[in-house]
């Protein structure tokens, strides 16, 4: 079973203890550092109302996890609207995949709900191994929720990852 939270292995990861490999293989892992980019603005930053994470199989482009409201390490995160400091937090994920390619997405939302902020980053599969990834959002546009809601696209952005 994948998760984004899993029992005592995963807690002694978040505490930076050092795992035997009994009781914790065969899982990979993943540590993914999520931040804003700098071409993040404050407007963007203080409409973002939820932040949500996928995991898609990179090979299949199949939802392992759809939608999962995003958790750190440090506890709920509440996407640090309107503040100055571009981390957000770590968020942990582990699998029971024995190869592959995961991408982690992370689609950051306003009041509508429509994505305005994401970002992405692949990570292999090791079994056994603890990967940090860095993943840093930017500023996207939700083509098909904005035509939805009768919304232009903002000029220069590019169009957030279709997640299906």
């Amino acid at each position: 079973m994948t998760g984004l939270s899993r029992s005592a292995c995963l807690i002694g990861l978040a505490a930076g203890m050092v795992l035997s490999t009994s009781g914790c293989d065969p899982y990979t892992y993943f540590n993914v550092n999520v931040s804003l980019g700098t071409n993040v603005g404050a407007q963007d930053r203080m409409d973002i109302a939820s932040c949500l994470v996928f995991v898609v199989d990179s090979s299949t482009n199949k939802k392992i996890e759809d939608g999962t409201n995003l958790k750190t390490l440090a506890g709920p995160l509440a996407c640090r609207a309107g503040e100055k400091d571009p981390s957000i937090g770590t968020m942990d994920y582990s699998t029971a995949r024995s190869g592959g390619t995961l991408k982690f997405i992370v689609s950051m939302q306003d009041t509508d709900p429509k994505t305005i902020v994401q970002g992405s980053v692949d990570g292999p599969v090791k079994t056994g191994q603890v990967l940090s990834l860095d993943l840093v959002a930017s500023p996207c546009n939700d083509t098909a929720q904005l035509a939805t809601l009768n919304q232009s696209p903002k000029t220069g952005e590019p169009d957030c990852i279709a997640i299906k």
